[in-house]
């Protein structure tokens, strides 16, 4: 990041003609209205307005976050000097940090900007290493680098200091255009001020460009910013230096700050939507129009020079294994759901083996329907448990980490498969060591077919599996909402659809076929089938029950491997 040797970039971000228009249940609402800017190179630009003034709208348009769709249309011109940007492009030479600190809890922060580093910057590890350091120097974040970031369940750093971890996780990677929605929103004041300041020097020392919303600046912040826009329901009422210029400007119209009073909470007062307010709003559109000129010279006299591509991806064999390592140490730090998964199977194993402990095989009555429907639904209910064991903890907690995903994936630290790939490799293991577990304690107990070490490593490999695809349904549910109550209010759309074709409580056979081929969709179908075939390959119940079950596969691709 402050690698003197580089070759300075200068950008300065303009838009004209902006317009975000976006479909509400109550028709069309204008959020940016025709508004055109300059948000310059070595300066700090501050972006205020009351709530629903259009800000953050006007934030996410900059870096090309807000795109058109059926509900959404945006239109005008915005550029980095005099190239149109767009999001692949932005991401190359620019970064985006919301107002959420959005950060792995159980991660240090010096781990949290090395995770960055490796996967953003070129050059040898010392080299990476290094520029960690400067930055962590740079953020005065030295004392807490090895402190965990914390959160929820794990008590870490403060939030000044979280909030500078999070802009030091896009800084270390040397963005030429900063950008940051409400960078001092939960911080008290002379924790916002350091962070202005910090920002204010980033932007004059290395010759970025930083843009911020911001809400209730103290009196010592206002001081700082270079350049001020203040949004009115998405229109400019002013636009331009932070200095004298602003007060006389509205002075010119009739509106005087208090010479006693912070300036931003003067102006902040008169731009909320009250009634009085409202009145008055023409007059300040009418009093901008005096610096439409000053500010179209602006933007014709914006830097001219090319964008240098600063685009770097990592091999996907060395995305795979940062992302591994992070998880391990997540699980490591973390590792009560691991706990859990181990405590459950060992519990649910020892339950069934105690209610279904020695239960007849028919070796004393071989017709007995009911000795045969005790152990098929034995075989049943281990199926639907496993699923849903490996289940449930995806739904909890993938949402959880799908915004991490997003803000990491959106600064392009990663694919999309290396980041799965790397999470597996991880997460796999519970869904294979607490199966065996658990089948392990209930096969013993139970007394189930063991007439040949074959027969225990099917049946321990057939619980293996569904726990994996179960562990997968997870996933898919986890991803398709980003809430984990949502997501868990899904359960029942998985479950209740597996257990029904599952092929027990309704035999395959008996199936409509109009309706028959749904059940194909469904795993517990297949674990039941492979788990019973498994079970009654040597059985004395007469006739074999797996002609009751309707079972149509086989083992045979077993002697494949023999």
């Amino acid at each position: 990041m402050l690698d003197q040797n580089q070759n300075i970039q200068l950008i300065d971000i303009t838009f004209q003609n902006l317009t975000v228009n976006v479909q509400t249940k109550n028709g069309q609402k204008q959020l940016l209205k025709n508004i055109s800017g300059i948000c310059k190179n070595s300066e700090i630009t501050a972006i205020l307005g009351s709530s629903g003034a259009g800000k953050t709208t006007l934030l996410n348009a900059l870096c090309k976050r807000i795109q058109n769709t059926q509900t959404t249309q945006v239109s005008g011109s915005i550029q980095a000097n005099q190239e149109h940007i767009t999001f692949e492009a932005f991401s190359n030479y620019g970064s985006y940090i919301m107002q959420d600190d959005i950060l792995l809890e159980t991660m240090t922060v010096k781990e949290c900007l090395n995770f960055a580093a490796n996967l953003k910057l070129q050059g040898s590890q010392q080299e990476k290493s290094q520029i960690v350091q400067e930055t962590l120097k740079y953020l005065k974040l030295e004392r807490c680098q090895n402190t965990l970031i914390g959160g929820q369940f794990v008590k870490g750093i403060s939030g000044g200091e979280r909030k500078r971890t999070s802009i030091g996780f896009e800084l270390v990677t040397n963005p030429t255009v900063l950008i940051l929605d409400e960078p001092t929103s939960g911080l008290d004041s002379f924790t916002a001020y350091l962070l202005i300041s910090l920002l204010k020097r980033y932007a004059q020392n290395k010759r970025k460009t930083v843009i911020f919303t911001i809400h209730t600046p103290s009196s010592d912040i206002w001081s700082i910013f270079d350049r001020i826009m203040l949004l009115v329901d998405g229109r400019f009422i002013y636009q331009g230096a932070s200095n004298e210029k602003i007060i006389s400007h509205f002075n010119s119209f009739g509106f005087v700050c208090p010479k006693l009073q912070n300036p931003a909470d003067y102006f902040l007062s008169i731009m909320n939507a009250s009634e009085n307010n409202l009145k008055n709003f023409p007059k300040y559109f009418e009093g901008y129009e005096k610096l439409n000129d000053i500010v179209q010279n602006e933007i014709e006299q914006k830097q001219i020079q090319m964008i240098l591509s600063s685009k770097y991806q990592t091999p996907i064999y060395y995305q795979i294994i940062q992302i591994a390592k992070r998880s391990w140490k997540n699980v490591k730090r973390n590792p009560i759901l691991f706990k859990i998964r181990i405590i459950q199977a060992i519990f649910m194993a020892i339950f069934l083996g105690l209610v279904y402990v020695k239960i007849e095989d028919g070796s004393n009555q071989p017709s007995s329907i009911r000795d045969m429907n005790n152990r098929s639904g034995l075989l049943y209910f281990t199926c639907v448990n496993q699923l849903m064991m490996a289940l449930n903890p995806c739904l909890l907690t993938f949402p959880s980490m799908s915004t991490i995903f997003l803000r990491e994936q959106n600064s392009k630290l990663y694919s999309v498969l290396s980041y799965f790939i790397g999470r597996l490799l991880i997460e796999i293991i519970p869904q294979i060591i607490a199966p065996i577990i658990f089948g392990i304690i209930q096969f013993y107990m139970i007394g189930l077919n063991d007439h040949t070490s074959e027969n225990v490593i099917f049946y321990l490999f057939s619980l293996v599996l569904c726990s994996l695809l179960g562990f997968g349904l997870g996933q898919i549910g986890g991803t398709l909402f980003n809430q984990s109550k949502t997501a868990i209010a899904i359960n029942p759309l998985i479950l209740y659809p597996n257990m029904l074709f599952g092929g027990f409580l309704k035999y395959s056979n008996d199936l409509s076929p109009w309706i028959s081929w749904i059940s194909y969709l469904f795993p517990t179908k297949y674990t039941f089938n492979a788990m019973a075939m498994n079970e009654y390959e040597f059985t004395y119940f007469t006739p074999n029950p797996t002609q009751f079950l309707g079972l149509e596969f086989t083992k045979c691709f077993l002697k494949l491997f023999k």
